[in-house]
Protein backbone atom coordinates (compact mmCIF):
# COMPACT_ATOMS: atom_id res chain seq x y z
CA UNK A 1 0.00 0.00 0.00
CA UNK A 2 1.51 3.17 -0.75
CA UNK A 3 2.53 5.20 2.17
CA UNK A 4 -0.05 7.63 2.14
CA UNK A 5 -2.88 6.13 1.40
CA UNK A 6 -3.86 5.45 5.04
CA UNK A 7 -3.99 9.16 5.41
CA UNK A 8 -8.12 9.54 3.52
CA UNK A 9 -8.90 7.65 6.76
CA UNK A 10 -8.72 10.57 8.77
CA UNK A 11 -11.18 12.39 6.19
CA UNK A 12 -14.19 10.53 7.24
CA UNK A 13 -15.08 11.32 10.06
CA UNK A 14 -14.27 15.01 9.32
CA UNK A 15 -16.95 14.24 6.05
CA UNK A 16 -19.44 12.95 8.70
CA UNK A 17 -19.28 15.86 10.95
CA UNK A 18 -19.37 18.13 8.12
CA UNK A 19 -22.82 16.58 6.87
CA UNK A 20 -23.82 16.21 10.52
CA UNK A 21 -27.97 17.69 9.92
CA UNK A 22 -28.04 18.96 13.45
CA UNK A 23 -25.26 21.09 12.95
CA UNK A 24 -26.44 22.90 9.74
CA UNK A 25 -29.92 23.64 12.12
CA UNK A 26 -29.30 24.54 15.32
CA UNK A 27 -27.62 28.36 14.21
CA UNK A 28 -30.89 29.21 11.93
CA UNK A 29 -33.35 27.85 14.81
CA UNK A 30 -31.61 29.85 17.19
CA UNK A 31 -31.89 32.83 15.13
CA UNK A 32 -35.58 31.77 14.80
CA UNK A 33 -36.24 32.07 18.53
CA UNK A 34 -34.44 35.53 18.41
CA UNK A 35 -37.11 36.91 16.22
CA UNK A 36 -40.41 35.49 16.93
CA UNK A 37 -42.18 34.69 20.16
CA UNK A 38 -44.73 32.57 17.92
CA UNK A 39 -45.29 28.62 18.70
CA UNK A 40 -45.13 26.54 15.69
CA UNK A 41 -46.22 23.36 14.25
CA UNK A 42 -43.74 21.07 12.81
CA UNK A 43 -43.27 18.79 9.92
CA UNK A 44 -40.15 17.02 8.60
CA UNK A 45 -39.29 14.64 6.05
CA UNK A 46 -36.40 13.14 4.27
CA UNK A 47 -33.57 10.67 5.80
CA UNK A 48 -32.17 13.76 8.51
CA UNK A 49 -35.42 14.36 9.55
CA UNK A 50 -35.48 12.47 13.22
CA UNK A 51 -32.31 14.30 14.13
CA UNK A 52 -33.76 17.73 12.52
CA UNK A 53 -37.19 17.61 14.52
CA UNK A 54 -35.28 16.39 18.00
CA UNK A 55 -33.15 19.37 17.10
CA UNK A 56 -35.98 21.48 16.90
CA UNK A 57 -37.46 20.28 19.99
CA UNK A 58 -34.42 20.91 21.97
CA UNK A 59 -34.30 24.07 20.50
CA UNK A 60 -37.74 25.56 20.50
CA UNK A 61 -39.05 23.48 23.07
CA UNK A 62 -42.56 24.18 24.43
CA UNK A 63 -43.01 26.37 21.11
CA UNK A 64 -43.18 22.99 19.26
CA UNK A 65 -47.15 22.26 19.10
CA UNK A 66 -47.39 19.12 17.59
CA UNK A 67 -46.29 17.59 14.07
CA UNK A 68 -45.87 14.50 12.12
CA UNK A 69 -42.10 13.53 11.35
CA UNK A 70 -41.88 10.37 8.81
CA UNK A 71 -38.51 8.72 9.54
CA UNK A 72 -35.78 6.08 7.68
CA UNK A 73 -37.30 2.87 10.37
CA UNK A 74 -33.59 2.26 10.95
CA UNK A 75 -32.67 5.62 12.56
CA UNK A 76 -35.84 5.11 15.32
CA UNK A 77 -32.96 3.49 17.74
CA UNK A 78 -31.11 6.13 17.52
CA UNK A 79 -33.50 7.94 19.82
CA UNK A 80 -32.78 7.49 23.58
CA UNK A 81 -36.03 7.01 25.64
CA UNK A 82 -35.89 10.79 27.38
CA UNK A 83 -35.95 11.90 23.22
CA UNK A 84 -38.48 9.72 21.96
CA UNK A 85 -40.96 11.09 25.33
CA UNK A 86 -39.75 14.78 24.49
CA UNK A 87 -41.55 13.85 20.58
CA UNK A 88 -44.66 11.99 22.95
CA UNK A 89 -44.88 15.25 25.19
CA UNK A 90 -45.11 17.75 22.18
CA UNK A 91 -47.36 15.39 20.30
CA UNK A 92 -45.28 15.33 17.50
CA UNK A 93 -46.44 11.88 15.38
CA UNK A 94 -43.28 9.96 14.42
CA UNK A 95 -44.18 7.71 11.31
CA UNK A 96 -42.00 5.11 9.47
CA UNK A 97 -41.05 5.54 5.20
CA UNK A 98 -38.11 3.91 3.15
CA UNK A 99 -36.15 4.54 1.47
CA UNK A 100 -34.98 5.05 -1.82
CA UNK A 101 -38.13 2.88 -2.83
CA UNK A 102 -41.48 3.91 -1.36
CA UNK A 103 -43.59 1.09 0.54
CA UNK A 104 -47.12 1.22 1.42
CA UNK A 105 -45.99 2.55 4.72
CA UNK A 106 -44.81 5.85 2.66
CA UNK A 107 -48.08 5.94 1.27
CA UNK A 108 -49.49 5.74 4.62
CA UNK A 109 -47.32 8.36 6.11
CA UNK A 110 -47.66 11.00 2.90
CA UNK A 111 -51.45 10.59 3.69
CA UNK A 112 -50.87 11.43 7.34
CA UNK A 113 -48.49 14.45 6.08
CA UNK A 114 -51.53 15.62 3.73
CA UNK A 115 -54.21 15.31 6.14
CA UNK A 116 -51.58 17.01 9.04
CA UNK A 117 -51.19 20.12 6.79
CA UNK A 118 -54.95 20.49 5.44
CA UNK A 119 -55.89 20.71 9.33
CA UNK A 120 -53.76 24.08 9.92
CA UNK A 121 -55.77 26.94 10.38
CA UNK A 122 -55.18 30.77 8.54
CA UNK A 123 -53.73 31.91 12.41
CA UNK A 124 -51.24 28.78 12.38
CA UNK A 125 -46.91 28.55 12.58
CA UNK A 126 -45.42 26.08 10.85
CA UNK A 127 -42.01 25.34 10.79
CA UNK A 128 -40.80 22.42 7.96
CA UNK A 129 -37.52 20.70 7.97
CA UNK A 130 -36.51 18.83 4.73
CA UNK A 131 -33.82 16.66 3.95
CA UNK A 132 -33.04 14.54 1.05
CA UNK A 133 -34.95 11.35 0.66
CA UNK A 134 -38.00 13.23 0.98
CA UNK A 135 -39.17 12.72 -2.38
CA UNK A 136 -39.57 8.68 -1.22
CA UNK A 137 -40.70 9.84 2.13
CA UNK A 138 -43.86 11.90 0.53
CA UNK A 139 -45.04 9.11 -2.26
CA UNK A 140 -48.74 9.70 -2.96
CA UNK A 141 -49.36 8.43 -6.15
CA UNK A 142 -51.95 10.62 -8.14
CA UNK A 143 -55.24 9.18 -8.82
CA UNK A 144 -55.26 6.23 -10.99
CA UNK A 145 -51.68 5.08 -10.43
CA UNK A 146 -50.33 2.31 -7.72
CA UNK A 147 -47.31 2.44 -5.86
CA UNK A 148 -46.37 -0.43 -8.22
CA UNK A 149 -46.74 2.25 -11.39
CA UNK A 150 -44.32 4.59 -9.10
CA UNK A 151 -41.76 2.00 -7.99
CA UNK A 152 -41.26 0.84 -11.45
CA UNK A 153 -41.12 4.22 -13.29
CA UNK A 154 -38.53 4.90 -10.68
CA UNK A 155 -36.50 1.72 -11.36
CA UNK A 156 -36.52 2.67 -14.93
CA UNK A 157 -35.40 5.99 -14.36
CA UNK A 158 -32.70 5.55 -11.55
CA UNK A 159 -31.51 2.00 -14.33
CA UNK A 160 -31.17 4.69 -17.09
CA UNK A 161 -28.73 6.80 -15.35
CA UNK A 162 -31.49 10.04 -15.65
CA UNK A 163 -30.05 12.61 -13.08
CA UNK A 164 -32.33 13.97 -9.96
CA UNK A 165 -33.69 16.43 -12.14
CA UNK A 166 -35.57 14.30 -15.31
CA UNK A 167 -36.49 12.05 -12.33
CA UNK A 168 -38.63 14.43 -9.91
CA UNK A 169 -39.72 16.09 -12.89
CA UNK A 170 -41.83 12.82 -13.51
CA UNK A 171 -42.60 12.33 -9.68
CA UNK A 172 -44.22 16.09 -9.09
CA UNK A 173 -46.51 15.02 -12.46
CA UNK A 174 -47.84 11.39 -11.16
CA UNK A 175 -48.03 12.25 -7.39
CA UNK A 176 -50.33 14.89 -4.83
CA UNK A 177 -47.67 16.15 -2.73
CA UNK A 178 -44.67 16.98 -4.68
CA UNK A 179 -44.39 20.39 -6.77
CA UNK A 180 -45.78 22.73 -4.71
CA UNK A 181 -48.96 20.83 -4.25
CA UNK A 182 -48.36 20.54 -0.59
CA UNK A 183 -47.88 23.64 -0.13
CA UNK A 184 -50.89 24.49 -1.77
CA UNK A 185 -52.75 22.23 0.74
CA UNK A 186 -51.71 24.73 3.68
CA UNK A 187 -53.46 27.74 4.94
CA UNK A 188 -50.93 28.75 7.69
CA UNK A 189 -50.00 31.88 7.47
CA UNK A 190 -46.94 31.89 8.35
CA UNK A 191 -44.32 28.83 6.55
CA UNK A 192 -40.74 28.67 7.47
CA UNK A 193 -39.15 25.67 5.17
CA UNK A 194 -35.53 25.14 6.36
CA UNK A 195 -33.47 22.77 3.92
CA UNK A 196 -30.58 20.95 3.73
CA UNK A 197 -29.95 20.41 0.14
CA UNK A 198 -28.81 16.94 -1.21
CA UNK A 199 -28.88 18.51 -4.68
CA UNK A 200 -26.19 20.35 -6.68
CA UNK A 201 -26.45 24.28 -6.83
CA UNK A 202 -29.42 23.51 -4.14
CA UNK A 203 -32.94 24.02 -6.58
CA UNK A 204 -35.78 24.26 -4.19
CA UNK A 205 -38.18 22.63 -6.56
CA UNK A 206 -35.56 19.74 -6.72
CA UNK A 207 -34.76 19.22 -2.99
CA UNK A 208 -37.27 16.10 -2.36
CA UNK A 209 -39.14 17.04 -5.26
CA UNK A 210 -39.97 20.42 -4.10
CA UNK A 211 -43.26 19.68 -1.99
CA UNK A 212 -43.05 23.86 -0.88
CA UNK A 213 -41.62 25.45 -3.81
CA UNK A 214 -43.25 26.87 -7.49
CA UNK A 215 -42.10 24.23 -10.06
CA UNK A 216 -41.40 25.06 -13.34
CA UNK A 217 -41.47 22.11 -15.17
CA UNK A 218 -44.65 20.60 -17.07
CA UNK A 219 -46.23 17.54 -17.86
CA UNK A 220 -44.93 17.56 -21.35
CA UNK A 221 -41.50 17.69 -20.09
CA UNK A 222 -41.96 15.00 -17.69
CA UNK A 223 -43.92 13.07 -20.56
CA UNK A 224 -40.62 13.81 -23.23
CA UNK A 225 -37.95 12.27 -20.55
CA UNK A 226 -39.97 8.90 -19.95
CA UNK A 227 -40.17 8.78 -23.90
CA UNK A 228 -36.70 8.80 -24.26
CA UNK A 229 -36.29 5.56 -21.74
CA UNK A 230 -38.64 3.69 -23.45
CA UNK A 231 -41.74 4.85 -21.36
CA UNK A 232 -44.55 3.80 -24.05
CA UNK A 233 -42.89 -0.12 -23.69
CA UNK A 234 -41.63 0.20 -19.83
CA UNK A 235 -43.98 2.46 -17.87
CA UNK A 236 -47.24 2.96 -20.18
CA UNK A 237 -49.64 4.00 -17.37
CA UNK A 238 -47.25 6.84 -16.37
CA UNK A 239 -47.18 7.78 -19.70
CA UNK A 240 -51.16 7.57 -20.47
CA UNK A 241 -51.25 9.73 -17.21
CA UNK A 242 -48.93 12.11 -18.48
CA UNK A 243 -50.66 12.56 -21.69
CA UNK A 244 -54.16 13.25 -19.91
CA UNK A 245 -51.66 15.77 -18.38
CA UNK A 246 -50.29 17.64 -21.69
CA UNK A 247 -53.73 17.45 -22.58
CA UNK A 248 -55.02 20.10 -19.53
CA UNK A 249 -57.37 17.01 -18.45
CA UNK A 250 -55.20 17.44 -15.03
CA UNK A 251 -54.07 20.16 -13.07
CA UNK A 252 -50.45 21.12 -13.33
CA UNK A 253 -48.20 21.92 -10.69
CA UNK A 254 -48.19 25.86 -8.93
CA UNK A 255 -45.82 27.53 -10.96
CA UNK A 256 -43.92 30.68 -9.96
CA UNK A 257 -46.19 33.25 -8.57
CA UNK A 258 -48.70 31.31 -7.70
CA UNK A 259 -50.69 33.05 -4.53
CA UNK A 260 -51.15 29.50 -2.69
CA UNK A 261 -47.00 29.88 -1.94
CA UNK A 262 -47.24 33.68 -1.32
CA UNK A 263 -46.63 32.25 2.54
CA UNK A 264 -43.80 29.98 2.02
CA UNK A 265 -39.77 31.31 3.44
CA UNK A 266 -37.39 29.03 2.42
CA UNK A 267 -34.17 28.52 3.99
CA UNK A 268 -31.02 26.27 2.69
CA UNK A 269 -28.94 25.27 5.49
CA UNK A 270 -26.17 23.53 4.06
CA UNK A 271 -25.13 20.75 0.81
CA UNK A 272 -22.57 19.70 -0.71
CA UNK A 273 -20.61 22.61 -1.49
CA UNK A 274 -19.86 22.86 2.88
CA UNK A 275 -18.76 19.59 2.86
CA UNK A 276 -16.15 20.01 0.01
CA UNK A 277 -15.03 22.87 1.95
CA UNK A 278 -14.62 20.83 5.64
CA UNK A 279 -12.21 18.51 4.00
CA UNK A 280 -10.11 21.21 2.31
CA UNK A 281 -9.98 22.57 5.67
CA UNK A 282 -9.04 19.43 6.86
CA UNK A 283 -6.41 19.06 4.35
CA UNK A 284 -4.83 22.31 4.90
CA UNK A 285 -4.19 21.02 8.95
CA UNK A 286 -2.66 18.42 7.88
CA UNK A 287 0.07 20.39 5.76
CA UNK A 288 -1.79 18.51 2.21
CA UNK A 289 -1.96 21.32 -0.13
CA UNK A 290 -5.61 21.81 -1.73
CA UNK A 291 -4.35 21.66 -5.91
CA UNK A 292 -8.15 21.98 -6.27
CA UNK A 293 -11.73 21.47 -5.13
CA UNK A 294 -14.38 20.77 -7.67
CA UNK A 295 -17.49 21.60 -6.79
CA UNK A 296 -21.65 20.53 -8.43
CA UNK A 297 -19.73 17.49 -10.46
CA UNK A 298 -22.41 15.40 -11.60
CA UNK A 299 -22.23 12.35 -14.18
CA UNK A 300 -21.64 9.14 -14.91
CA UNK A 301 -19.04 7.67 -12.83
CA UNK A 302 -17.13 6.07 -15.41
CA UNK A 303 -16.51 9.70 -17.20
CA UNK A 304 -15.84 11.53 -14.13
CA UNK A 305 -13.02 8.41 -12.79
CA UNK A 306 -11.49 9.27 -16.48
CA UNK A 307 -11.63 13.21 -15.55
CA UNK A 308 -10.05 12.77 -12.38
CA UNK A 309 -7.46 9.91 -13.66
CA UNK A 310 -6.59 12.51 -16.24
CA UNK A 311 -5.97 15.32 -13.47
CA UNK A 312 -3.99 13.38 -11.72
CA UNK A 313 -1.78 12.52 -15.02
CA UNK A 314 -1.42 15.60 -16.33
CA UNK A 315 1.03 16.92 -12.70
CA UNK A 316 4.28 15.86 -12.23
CA UNK A 317 5.41 13.37 -9.51
CA UNK A 318 5.94 15.31 -6.29
CA UNK A 319 8.00 14.39 -3.03
CA UNK A 320 5.04 14.76 -0.63
CA UNK A 321 1.38 14.36 -1.73
CA UNK A 322 -1.72 17.03 -2.69
CA UNK A 323 -4.90 16.94 -2.54
CA UNK A 324 -7.67 17.00 -5.07
CA UNK A 325 -11.25 17.14 -3.69
CA UNK A 326 -14.21 16.51 -5.74
CA UNK A 327 -18.01 17.01 -4.85
CA UNK A 328 -21.18 15.64 -6.46
CA UNK A 329 -23.41 13.33 -7.65
CA UNK A 330 -22.44 10.74 -10.07
CA UNK A 331 -24.60 8.31 -11.85
CA UNK A 332 -24.63 5.12 -12.94
CA UNK A 333 -26.43 3.59 -15.82
CA UNK A 334 -27.27 0.10 -14.91
CA UNK A 335 -28.86 -0.99 -17.78
CA UNK A 336 -30.00 -4.79 -17.32
CA UNK A 337 -26.80 -5.95 -15.02
CA UNK A 338 -27.90 -7.69 -11.93
CA UNK A 339 -24.84 -6.58 -10.10
CA UNK A 340 -24.38 -5.16 -6.49
CA UNK A 341 -23.45 -1.84 -6.83
CA UNK A 342 -23.61 1.94 -6.25
CA UNK A 343 -22.47 5.37 -7.94
CA UNK A 344 -19.46 5.73 -5.03
CA UNK A 345 -18.45 2.20 -4.88
CA UNK A 346 -18.08 2.19 -8.78
CA UNK A 347 -16.53 5.41 -8.71
CA UNK A 348 -13.70 4.09 -6.28
CA UNK A 349 -13.85 0.86 -8.55
CA UNK A 350 -12.96 2.91 -11.41
CA UNK A 351 -10.14 4.68 -10.04
CA UNK A 352 -8.34 1.87 -8.50
CA UNK A 353 -8.34 0.80 -12.24
CA UNK A 354 -6.97 3.81 -13.47
CA UNK A 355 -4.36 4.41 -10.11
CA UNK A 356 -2.95 0.14 -10.89
CA UNK A 357 0.53 0.79 -9.81
CA UNK A 358 0.91 4.46 -8.97
CA UNK A 359 0.86 5.90 -5.82
CA UNK A 360 -1.82 7.54 -5.49
CA UNK A 361 -5.13 6.86 -3.33
CA UNK A 362 -8.66 7.44 -3.11
CA UNK A 363 -11.46 7.72 -0.43
CA UNK A 364 -15.03 7.81 -2.47
CA UNK A 365 -17.79 8.63 0.30
CA UNK A 366 -21.99 8.67 -0.34
CA UNK A 367 -22.53 10.59 2.50
CA UNK A 368 -26.40 8.99 3.27
CA UNK A 369 -23.87 6.11 4.51
CA UNK A 370 -25.19 3.71 1.81
CA UNK A 371 -24.47 3.56 -2.00
CA UNK A 372 -27.63 2.24 -4.25
CA UNK A 373 -29.15 -0.75 -2.55
CA UNK A 374 -26.27 -1.70 -1.14
CA UNK A 375 -25.15 -1.54 3.10
CA UNK A 376 -21.93 0.25 1.58
CA UNK A 377 -21.20 3.69 1.31
CA UNK A 378 -17.73 3.79 -1.11
CA UNK A 379 -14.03 2.99 -0.78
CA UNK A 380 -10.52 3.85 -0.22
CA UNK A 381 -8.08 2.72 -2.56
CA UNK A 382 -5.05 3.28 -4.41
CA UNK A 383 -2.49 1.61 -6.71
CA UNK A 384 -2.26 -2.07 -5.11
CA UNK A 385 -5.89 -2.31 -4.93
CA UNK A 386 -6.14 -3.98 -8.63
CA UNK A 387 -3.62 -6.63 -7.81
CA UNK A 388 -4.83 -7.42 -4.64
CA UNK A 389 -8.12 -7.99 -5.95
CA UNK A 390 -6.51 -10.37 -8.87
CA UNK A 391 -4.66 -11.64 -6.26
CA UNK A 392 -7.64 -12.82 -4.70
CA UNK A 393 -9.32 -14.72 -7.91
CA UNK A 394 -11.01 -11.89 -8.86
CA UNK A 395 -11.60 -9.15 -11.91
CA UNK A 396 -12.26 -6.20 -11.50
CA UNK A 397 -12.83 -4.56 -15.09
CA UNK A 398 -15.29 -7.51 -15.27
CA UNK A 399 -16.92 -6.26 -12.00
CA UNK A 400 -17.28 -2.67 -13.10
CA UNK A 401 -18.30 -3.87 -16.34
CA UNK A 402 -21.44 -5.87 -14.78
CA UNK A 403 -21.87 -2.78 -12.22
CA UNK A 404 -20.74 -5.30 -9.08
CA UNK A 405 -18.58 -2.97 -7.44
CA UNK A 406 -20.21 -4.00 -3.78
CA UNK A 407 -19.57 -7.57 -4.12
CA UNK A 408 -15.40 -7.06 -5.19
CA UNK A 409 -14.56 -4.34 -2.50
CA UNK A 410 -16.98 -7.02 0.15
CA UNK A 411 -14.27 -9.70 -0.65
CA UNK A 412 -11.29 -7.23 -0.18
CA UNK A 413 -12.94 -5.97 3.03
CA UNK A 414 -12.34 -9.41 4.70
CA UNK A 415 -8.74 -9.55 3.77
CA UNK A 416 -7.76 -5.66 5.33
CA UNK A 417 -8.95 -3.23 2.59
CA UNK A 418 -11.53 -0.72 3.16
CA UNK A 419 -15.13 -0.45 1.86
CA UNK A 420 -16.71 1.84 3.85
CA UNK A 421 -20.27 0.67 5.49
CA UNK A 422 -20.77 3.31 8.50
CA UNK A 423 -24.38 2.25 7.75
CA UNK A 424 -27.04 5.17 7.30
CA UNK A 425 -26.17 8.57 8.57
CA UNK A 426 -29.28 10.25 8.49
CA UNK A 427 -28.46 12.74 6.14
CA UNK A 428 -27.59 13.32 2.83
CA UNK A 429 -25.53 15.87 0.99
CA UNK A 430 -24.38 14.06 -2.03
CA UNK A 431 -21.16 12.35 -2.99
CA UNK A 432 -17.66 13.24 -2.49
CA UNK A 433 -14.15 12.15 -3.46
CA UNK A 434 -10.69 12.75 -1.56
CA UNK A 435 -7.65 11.79 -4.09
CA UNK A 436 -3.98 12.61 -2.91
CA UNK A 437 -1.80 12.03 -5.32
Amino acid sequence: MPAFASQLRSFLPVAERAADPRCALRSRLEQLVRESAESYHLLAFGKASLEMADEALLVLGARISGGVVTCVPERLGSLSPDRRAAFDAAKVEVLPADHPLATQRNVSAAMRVGEFVRSLADADHLLVLISGGGSAHLTLPAPGLSLEHLRDVTQLLNRAGCDIRELNTVRKHCEQLKGGRLAALCKARDVRVLVLSDVLGDPLDVISSGPFAPDPTTYSGALAILEDVDGWNRAPQIMQHLQRGERGELPETPKPGDPSLQSIATTVLGGNRQLVDALADHAASLNLPVVAKWYDTSGDADDIAERIAAFVRSHPAAAAPRVLIVGGEWTVNVGESSGMGGPSQHLALALAIGFAGTTSAALVYSSDGIDGPTDGAGAIVDGDTLSAATGAGLDPRTSLANRDSHSLFAVLHARGATHLRPGPTGTNVNHVAVVLF
